[in-house]
């Protein structure tokens, strides 16, 4: 995107379940599309989404969608392909992290000052991102949204957890590029241009 401006999905791979809700989101964006087309989660919570959908920060922010895995955001800090998010709603998903490191890896990003003129942040599901084991020297290791809480409450934009995308069973496929709004008091986004001719 960087280099092209060229719109991208974020969604469904060939190894995914590609059940229902899924599938219905897939064909909205791609083959279906409509000038307006507005996002609800498939299941506030469920046994991959132990937290619900949380609104850390209540708002509304329009702006592009850009994002993806938190790990290769970070990875991407400094190179030729990193990514501008000033004015656009980042949606962020990872897998497999524990909330030490996802800690680590919001701490760059806001240190880079990669969130500081964001519209919004819209969090996917972080799939079996809670504490592995207890290390010895540690009475209590901080939970992934203890994590989230305290890296997002203080921000000045709309921030949400929990939204229906990353690896998880029900996801929505997410033009990166696309005009959206995010809004974390109904727990929505709306895509607000056609994303494919």
């Amino acid at each position: 995107f960087k280099k092209t401006g060229l719109i991208t999905f974020h969604g469904p791979v060939a190894t995914s379940t590609f059940n229902e809700f899924s599938v219905k989101n897939f064909k909205s964006v791609l083959m279906n599309p409509e000038s307006t087309k507005k996002f609800f989660n498939a299941n506030p919570t469920s046994d991959e989404n132990i937290y619900g959908v949380q609104s850390l920060v209540k708002g509304k922010a329009k702006g592009r969608l850009v994002g993806g895995n938190l790990s290769i955001m970070v990875s991407l800090i400094g190179t030729k392909y990193d990514v501008d998010y000033l004015n656009k709603i980042i949606f962020i998903e990872e897998i497999g992290e524990e909330p030490y490191r996802i800690d680590r890896m919001l701490t760059q990003l806001i240190q880079a000052d990669k969130f500081k003129n964001a519209a919004g942040i819209m969090m996917g599901i972080f799939s079996k991102c809670e504490p592995k084991e207890k290390d010895a020297s540690f009475s209590k290791s901080f939970s992934l949204m203890e994590v989230l809480k305290d890296r997002f409450s203080d921000f000045k934009i709309p921030v949400i957890y929990g939204m229906s995308f990353g690896h998880v069973k029900d996801k929505f496929t997410i033009p990166f590029g696309g005009l959206a709004e995010l809004d974390t008091s109904e727990q929505s986004f709306t895509l607000l241009e056609t994303v494919v001719k």
